[in-house]
């Protein structure tokens, strides 16, 4: 039994020893820079790394900003052509019809300012319309 003791003491001892010496040796190392230089190699990593998530999330929003501005410039250049369609006009059913930052641009031929000053009005009725930019060229019908 006296020897078992001892033997398990003995265990302790050493086990102690190794953990002291695991120590001193993270001690001379941290004095001596090496793990001074991973510690803040590591803490580069981690700024480095929150930086590209940032940079990555911001791109995501600005690409998710784009398509929802492009689903509402459809949506207005829809709702213009589809006024231009229920004015009983075939001149200002053949109007082109573009839409960008929800600026409208009404491009084609009418033949008399009443027609293009209603095409205008159209378009700036829309929902969502910040302003109309007229292309629209009046050319009235040699009378026959």
């Amino acid at each position: 039994m006296h020897l078992i003791r001892r033997s398990s003491t003995a265990k302790k001892i050493a086990a102690w020893a190794l953990v002291l010496a695991a120590l001193g040796a993270a001690a001379a190392l941290w004095q001596g820079g090496a793990l001074q230089q991973a510690w803040r190699w590591s803490e580069g990593l981690g700024q480095t790394l929150d930086a590209s998530g940032q940079r990555a999330s911001q791109a995501v929003e600005r690409a998710a900003q784009a398509n929802r501005r492009r689903a509402d410039d459809d949506a207005i250049t829809s709702q213009v052509s589809d006024a231009l369609a229920a004015s009983q006009s075939d001149e200002l059913a053949a109007l082109q019809v573009e839409t960008s930052h929800a600026m409208v641009t009404l491009r084609g031929t009418v033949s008399s300012r009443p027609l293009l000053d209603r095409a205008v009005a159209l378009a700036n009725g829309a929902i969502g319309v910040q302003g109309v930019f007229s292309l629209i060229q009046v050319r009235p019908q040699a009378l026959g």
